[in-house]
């Protein structure tokens, strides 16, 4: 049981006693955007019974007042968790999975959205399948803003150009590309996470979560792939990696500290993806340059020069090409895509 200060709004009555699926969403000052969020759970065609488990952080927009009155609406359906005061945003997500009833869960943060009816269904009909698959995923695309209150889609998915070897299976070289497992795609078996949860690798504080989690979850199990879109994730301009150099920087330095010690966990894995330090170090390295901390970037090329040699380096530096290749952008405009489009 959680310690987490909280109060929950739902009506048991109501609610399915034994929901097969939970859908745990995450919201902070998302009054713009979580509409979309709930109604891409709501429209989900499954043969069984889910929940929507919304953890509102105390927001200081409409946010609240509209997670509550969805929560009237669809008694059967939603739970929120709230308190009155902040809590950040691991101990939110940390006290809405403690909620969760389901055997699995799926994500869905309060300013991205579903596009397909079908995921749930999909996801839990390929988990159910296999076993030995401790989660499943599937494609997605981006969104950003114009500047104008607007957001534009790509018109490609982001997965169109991927080889099916970095989408399904054994994904723990690729556990960091967050392009691969996007969390807004994923579903977990409860299981996975309850032994994430009990696990040494989950104690850290670090300033993420979603790349520990699927670290540990790939080492142990297969992923299950759906190929078809499922969801949007907005860039949004307030997210921890777009709002600030120095968050950034912050931000890449806490991906050191969690190398660190899932190098010394993954010790006997062969495969731990050395690519993922060179990505941390070349990016603190740039953004440091770009805010003009001299601190950062000397750290950064320091640890560059710890961790490979010439050849090494340019080996590390094929590796992550020959996954992001495929996944670069294709933007087009308001008019040639549509979220309705990929619905």
């Amino acid at each position: 049981m959680s310690n987490r200060p909280q109060v929950e709004i739902s009506d048991m009555t109501q609610l399915s006693p034994a929901p097969v699926v939970s859908v745990a969403m995450v919201t902070y000052n998302h009054e713009s955007w979580i509409r979309n969020a709930i109604e891409g759970v709501l429209m989900q065609e499954a043969p069984f019974d889910y929940e929507l488990v919304i953890g509102e952080d105390c927001s200081s927009d409409a946010t609240r007042s509209i997670v509550l009155d969805y929560q009237r609406r669809f008694p059967s359906l939603i739970r929120v968790i709230c308190s009155e005061r902040n809590v950040g945003p691991a101990a939110n997500h940390g006290r809405v999975i403690d909620a969760a009833r389901g055997e699995f869960l799926a994500f869905c943060e309060g300013d991205d959205y579903w596009c397909n009816p079908r995921k749930l269904a999909a996801q839990v009909a390929l988990l159910q399948a296999d076993p030995g698959a401790g989660a499943a995923h599937s494609d997605w695309i981006r969104a950003r803003n114009d500047g104008a209150n607007s957001w534009i889609l790509d018109l490609r998915s982001v997965h169109h150009r991927m080889r099916r070897k970095y989408l399904e299976g054994d994904l723990f070289p690729v556990f960091y590309f967050a392009k691969v497992l996007r969390t807004c795609t994923l579903m977990l078996r409860r299981s996975a996470l309850q032994a994430y949860q009990g696990d040494r690798i989950s104690t850290p504080a670090y300033r993420f979560g979603d790349t520990v989690i699927a670290s540990y979850v790939t080492s142990r199990w297969r992923v299950a792939y759906w190929p078809e879109v499922s969801a949007v994730y907005r860039e949004s301009p307030g997210s921890l990696l777009r709002s600030g150099l120095q968050s950034k920087i912050a931000f890449l330095k806490s991906c050191l500290a969690f190398d660190d010690d899932a190098r010394q966990y993954f010790a006997d894995r062969s495969d731990y993806p050395q690519a993922y330090r060179l990505e941390i170090g070349l990016g603190l390295f740039l953004w440091a340059v770009k805010a003009r901390d001299r601190g950062a970037a000397v750290l950064a090329l320091r640890d560059l020069r710890a961790h490979f040699g010439v050849r090494g380096f340019f080996v590390a530096c094929w590796r992550a090409l020959s996954i992001r290749l495929p996944t670069l952008r294709r933007r087009g405009d308001a008019g040639a895509a549509s979220a309705a489009a990929w619905r």
